[in-house]
């Protein structure tokens, strides 16, 4: 018999089977109607057209036909309508597949409804598209006048945001709805622009709201008393919220959910949350207020959150930027509560829709001491498992292997099992600036957890927060296990007001139990927290607290700066353990461990005075985020005894001051120095830096800079990172002549300001080159995008300016949509980064 086949027959099953073959990726914006999926097409840039139906009927076909990648053309899709009360978009059991929206924006009509749902999801894959709803869940509103006594203000409504009215119904399909306020006020304790004023806390508004008159309902709260209202003034800003409803991206239950590269904008509650999700993924997700927006929020609740956790939730290369809670988060909840108990037989309520089943080991947990007081196995449920309902409250009679000694009603039950209270979870390298109303990172109930070479500052609660809670709610069992490392944690505690007790802020990094009344215990029921190599710095309270921990490490931290500021805010008389005047002295100290047991403490160095410190920001945007190869600006006192700048190529000493960087694996390189004074010192990231938190040492003054391999930022004329950019611009025929056109003008004594350009004839292009830093490790055009005006522009060039080391340019084209525009925000989005917004001006 002849073992190969002729070439005549083997070309024929080639071509047979080239012919039959299926592309395995489906183009959403061509392809619907072509296939018969559906009667139109899912087309950008057209408002009326419900890209909702399209969608979700895409993915149906595609998991029936082997499709494992929907792609969409880039542009606006509008989502006009609802799968039903809770969700626009919904996805039920949706398995392999990859939805890629190739950087488009989706836009979703009702606020308080999440954008996307996907339930009992595998392996699926949501990539490339930004977020945002039509209707707010929040708005913006001008003080006009103040009546302290009663504790309510007149108001003025702002061009293109909703009168508070709007909010008099509910728009939570559960009913939920909550309003809450927050005041800012323009160069509010000393930043730039609009800041949430420290004197006053979240407020509750009162509804209905009428006669252009808000009142707060939270009248009696520390921070919202009459003397603290009173620091409220005509022209204050604020901002009127309805936290409620489903997260704007909601994955519920499910395995092997990555989010990537997503940017959310607002969000009536949470930006991401992944709920019983195994294996869930956050990665280059930004939860930031709309760049080229003057909004002062993004989400209403906390940016990116896993709760009941499951096993290896990885968030990394985040961006969390002005939520009204904790910006990154994951916790591990009580499966269920306790009812009543008779020797082996134990009845249970279920909390939300935990599952639990037979061969599961329980631990239960004391919710007035915060201990676990005995584990046991399940042995039989009653009803079965199968004819379960897993609904909240559910009653549930268990029989397990052994009577638990103390257990009694409205104790706690929660898993044994690592893999059911997020074990293998990772945090790093994540950017979290500005909480309005947030903690940096909140881990509850959780075991075997890493956060490490994050960079945390600014937020009005703790940067990293440790919690066992046992109330009503919010029920989580023990913290075990835990690794904070090489994190940067900033003036926590120190922007915005806390607005809650000191037992829940009483340091940068903290952890504390707490019991059903919200008190600290005297038990050590958290152990094996690790905090080390850590920089905390310009700390209002104390810089690290371990309480009601058993066996903790607190080693080679650097603190710089700490009781900054301890009895600012320090609102209501503990419960338990110590006086309201205790923990302000205790704010005067670095570093502390009450309730504890087996705390070592070695090799942390401690300075209450900031003098040594200082801090690195890029030079055009001036984030945190600094891309290898970027021009970086370090702040301080002392650095250099004269100022001075070179000239490229810059050298690595200048005017006797050098710039040494220890990067996240331990790498110390010298960094080219192009600029020094007394309190600034400009220098190019060296190549070959190491994502991750860095040291910066300068003489002797040393801090901490986040390394990327990029980080966008472009330069403004004012040099600010704000306002018209630093550019050139010519008009451009079509023979190739180029005719310049002026982008700026900067008149005597005054800022820099934007000049109109003009279009040209149709036959003719506006380019305009804008230079930045930051964004030269890109790699490819395709992973940038820009809008100007709102309207996508076409990139030509984006990468290194050949001249200067450090510098980087970005060529684009005007869209000619935008002739009579006049001044409009230039966009960049790179590798998942948006850089600071400036302005053009079109004629």
């Amino acid at each position: 018999m002849n073992r190969f086949l002729t070439l005549p027959l083997l070309f024929s099953l080639l071509f047979s089977i080239g012919a039959f073959a299926q592309s395995t990726t489906l183009n959403l914006s061509t392809d619907l109607v072509a296939h018969g999926i559906a009667s139109a097409n899912m087309q950008p840039g057209q408002p009326t057209l419900d890209s909702r139906p399209l969608l979700e009927a895409a993915a149906t076909y595609a998991g029936k036909n082997g499709i494992t990648t929907l792609i969409a053309n880039p542009g606006d899709y509008y989502f006009l309508s609802q799968h039903n009360s809770n969700a626009h978009a919904l996805f039920n059991t949706a398995s392999n597949l990859t939805m890629d929206f190739q950087n488009s924006n989706l836009l979703f009509k009702s606020s308080n409804v999440a954008a996307i749902q996907c339930n009992s999801c595998t392996n699926v894959t949501f990539q490339n598209f930004t977020v945002d709803y039509m209707q707010l869940p929040f708005t913006q509103v001008t003080v006009a006048s103040v009546n302290a006594a009663k504790q309510s203000f007149t108001y003025q409504t702002i061009a293109d945001y909703q009168d508070p009215t709007a909010f008099n119904t509910d728009r939570a399909p559960d009913g939920s709805d909550a309003m809450f306020m927050f005041v800012f006020r323009n160069g509010a304790d000393g930043c730039n622009g609009l800041c949430p004023l420290q004197q006053i806390g979240r407020l509750t508004a009162t509804r209905p709201v009428s006669g252009g008159v808000i009142s707060i309902s939270d009248v009696n709260d520390p921070w919202a008393t009459t003397t603290a209202f009173s620091a409220l003034q005509p022209g204050d800003t604020v901002v009127f919220t309805d936290r409620s409803g489903p997260p704007a991206v909601n994955i519920v239950t499910g395995q092997g959910i990555t989010v990537k590269n997503v940017s959310i904008y607002s969000s009536g509650q949470i930006g991401l949350y992944f709920g019983m999700t195994n294996g869930a993924t956050a990665d280059h997700v930004q939860v930031i207020p709309k760049p080229g927006t003057t909004r002062l929020i993004s989400t209403n609740a906390d940016g990116i959150h896993t709760s009941f956790a499951v096993n290896a939730n990885v968030f990394t290369n985040n961006i969390v930027r002005r939520t009204c809670d904790d910006a990154l988060a994951i916790s591990a909840s009580w499966l269920a509560s306790v009812t009543k108990v008779s020797g082996t037989s134990v009845t249970v309520s279920r909390n939300f829709g935990s599952p639990f089943q037979v061969g599961d080991s329980m631990a239960f947990v004391n919710p007035t001491t915060a201990a676990v007081i005995g584990t046991a196995t399940i042995t039989a449920e009653n009803p079965p498992v199968s004819q379960q309902t897993l609904t909240d409250g559910e009653t549930v009679t268990l029989t397990l292997d052994q009577a638990v000694t103390g257990l009694a009603a409205n104790f706690g039950m929660l898993a044994t099992d690592p893999t059911k209270r997020g074990t293998g979870s990772v945090m790093a390298y994540n950017t979290v600036q500005e909480g309005v109303f947030s903690r940096g990172v909140w881990l509850s109930g959780v075991t075997n957890v890493s956060v490490h070479d994050n960079y945390i500052t600014r937020t009005s609660s703790n940067g990293i927060f440790i919690q066992e809670l046992n109330a009503t709610n919010t029920d989580a069992g023990p913290t075990s296990n835990v690794t904070i490392q090489n994190n940067l944690v900033d003036s926590s505690i120190a922007y915005a007001n806390v607005s809650h007790g000191v037992a829940f802020a009483a340091a940068s990094i903290y952890a504390v139990a707490q019991n059903s009344q919200n008190a600290q215990v005297t038990t050590s029921p958290l152990s094996n927290i690790t905090v080390t190599g850590n920089r905390v710095t310009s700390a209002a309270r104390s810089a690290i607290r371990l309480e009601n921990v058993a066996i903790g490490q607190i080693a080679n931290n650097t603190i710089q700066g700490y009781g900054l500021a301890p009895t600012v805010n320090a609102f209501t008389q503990p419960a338990c353990c110590e006086t309201l005047a205790q923990y302000e002295t205790d704010f005067g100290q670095a570093i502390l461990s009450p309730s504890s047991t087996s705390i070592t403490s070695t090799g942390n160095q401690t300075s209450s005075a900031t003098t040594s410190l200082n801090q690195s920001v890029s030079t055009a945007s001036y984030y945190p985020r600094l891309g290898v190869g970027s021009f970086a600006a370090a702040y301080g006192t002392n650095l250099a005894s004269a100022q001075m700048q070179a000239t490229a190529p810059y050298p690595l000493s200048l005017g006797g001051v050098t710039v040494s960087i220890t990067d996240s694996v331990g790498v110390t390189q010298s960094a080219p120095v192009e600029y020094v004074s007394p309190s600034q010192v400009n220098y190019v990231v060296p190549t070959g830096t190491a994502p991750g938190i860095a040291t910066v040492t300068i003489g002797s003054s040393t801090g901490s800079a986040q390394i990327d391999t990029i980080g966008p930022g472009l330069y403004s004329k004012n040099s600010d990172g704000m306002g018209v950019a630093a550019a050139q611009a010519a008009l451009y025929s079509p023979d190739g002549t180029a005719t310049p056109a002026t982008v700026s003008q900067c008149p005597p004594s005054s800022p820099c300001v934007s000049v109109p350009m003009s279009l040209g004839a149709a036959s003719q292009q506006l380019i305009v080159t804008l230079y930045g830093t930051g964004f030269r490790n890109l790699g490819s055009s395709d992973l940038a995008t820009v809008s100007i005006g709102g309207v996508a522009a076409q990139i030509l060039y984006i990468g290194a300016q050949p001249q200067y080391p450090g510098l980087d340019q970005l060529n684009v084209v005007v869209p000619t949509s935008l002739k009579g525009a006049g001044e409009v925000p230039v966009v960049l989005t790179a590798g998942g980064q948006t850089a600071n917004v400036v302005t053009i001006n079109i004629q």
